[in-house]
């Protein structure tokens, strides 16, 4: 069975240290990061997103990067296309996707048939609630913006 490209690489670059270094200036993904468990949701998403899985073909990416990536665009309101220019260009969104800074990222069209294949299975707003309930029991929910700095986390009460 192939892995997914991009995921897991157990070589990484001489750059990485100093990507860590820079990108927890931006807490957001971080602390995301901390509060959810990624394991259920990864096995959800495999059993619906099954691309890259045979040993034909190329590989693919990762159900959960392309998750993570959809989650950035619902947090701060962007277009698949703005999306895959965010995670390109941000340090902090590349790492939450688990991409190192030599790896590809997922183009817009990846993303969109991605998005729509959890869609007609019925699962997308099932996944997110997954999310939302993670956050819900640490007494944290994202608050969406319409710009990159605007989005925040904020304790419920």
């Amino acid at each position: 069975m192939k892995s997914y490209k991009n995921i897991n690489d157990p070589q990484r670059s001489f750059v990485a240290p100093f990507v860590d270094k820079h990108s927890r200036k931006n807490e957001f993904f971080a602390q995301i990061d901390d509060y959810i468990d990624w394991n259920p949701i990864n096995v959800k998403l495999k059993l619906i997103y099954t691309k890259g899985l045979t040993d034909r073909g190329a590989k693919a990416y990762s159900p959960l990067l392309l998750f993570k990536m959809h989650l950035i665009s619902k947090w701060y309101k962007l277009s698949d296309t703005q999306t895959e220019t965010m995670v390109y260009d941000s340090i902090s969104a590349i790492r939450f996707c688990g991409l190192t800074l030599e790896d590809s990222v997922p183009g817009h069209s990846t993303l969109s048939r991605f998005k729509k294949e959890l869609k007609d299975h019925g699962a997308l707003k099932g996944l997110e609630k997954d999310v939302d309930n993670q956050l819900k029991a640490h007494q944290i929910k994202v608050k969406s913006g319409k710009g990159r700095v605007d989005a925040k986390l904020r304790k419920l009460y």
